[in-house]
C-alpha cells in the first residue's frame, strides 16, 4: 500500500498556503495526516481521500499529527462508507449495498479514545459523495467511491501528540448476502476533510 501525507492547504485565488482560522484563541487547521492507503483526490471536490483500514496500530491506517497545544484539542473529519462500484450491466438489485462501518480514534499508545459509525446505502452513483480520480474505470475514476459523509467531532486528551483512525468492523448487506469483516488489513471506510482545532502553546 502506498503512503502519502496530507498537508494543510487552503485553496484561494493565489493558490498558496494560508494560516488557520482563529476563533477565541483557538486555531482550526487542516490536519497533517499520514495515510497507509491514500485513495487520491476527488474528481469534483478535490478532497484527499484515505482508506480507514482494520489494524492494531494507526501506522497501518491513518495517523494524525497534533501540534503542540494548550489544553485539549478537537479532531474533526468526514467519515464515509467505502462502496465498491457495480458493473455498468448490474441490475438495481445487484447494485444495492448497505454498509455499516465502525471505526476508532486511538492515542499514541493505541488506547481507544472514541468510536464512530457510518451507515449508508448504495443504489446508484447518485448515492456517492464524489468519484476518485486516477483509476481504470470509464472517465479515469476508481472502482471504489465514498458515500455521503457523517461529520465526526472528537475531543482529544490534553498533551496528545498524535491520534490514529483505525477500522474495527464492517457489516455489509448486498444482493442475497450478509457479511461481517473484522480481520486486519481490510479497508472498511474512507475519511476526508481532516481538521484540528486547538490553542497553540
Amino acid at each position: 500500500m502506498s503512503r502519502a501525507v496530507i498537508v494543510a492547504v487552503v485553496v484561494a485565488s493565489a493558490a498558496a498556503f494560508a494560516p488557520g482560522q482563529r476563533r477565541g484563541g483557538a486555531t482550526t487547521v487542516t490536519a497533517a495526516a499520514t495515510c497507509a492507503a491514500d485513495l487520491g483526490l476527488g474528481a469534483a471536490s478535490k478532497r484527499r481521500f484515505c482508506d480507514v483500514v482494520i489494524a492494531a496500530t494507526a501506522s497501518d491506517s491513518v495517523v494524525v499529527t497534533v501540534p503542540a497545544h494548550a489544553g485539549r484539542a478537537t479532531l474533526m473529519f468526514d467519515l464515509h462508507n467505502r462502496f465498491t462500484l457495480p458493473a455498468a450491466t448490474a441490475s438495481p438489485a445487484e447494485a444495492f449495498a448497505r454498509h455499516s462501518a465502525q471505526i476508532a480514534v486511538t492515542g499514541a499508545d493505541a488506547a481507544i479514545i472514541h468510536r464512530a459509525v457510518v451507515t449508508r446505502e448504495f443504489r446508484s452513483l447518485q448515492d456517492l459523495f464524489d468519484r476518485i480520480g486516477e483509476g481504470g474505470r470509464a472517465g479515469g475514476v476508481k472502482g471504489v467511491g465514498p458515500g455521503e459523509p457523517v461529520p465526526v467531532t472528537m475531543e482529544l486528551p490534553a498533551g496528545i501528540g498524535s491520534a490514529g483512525i483505525i477500522g474495527v468492523r464492517l457489516e455489509e448487506f448486498t444482493f442475497g448476502t450478509t457479511e461481517a469483516y473484522d480481520a486486519p488489513g481490510r479497508a472498511i471506510a474512507i475519511v476526508s476533510n481532516l481538521r484540528l482545532q486547538y490553542t497553540p502553546q
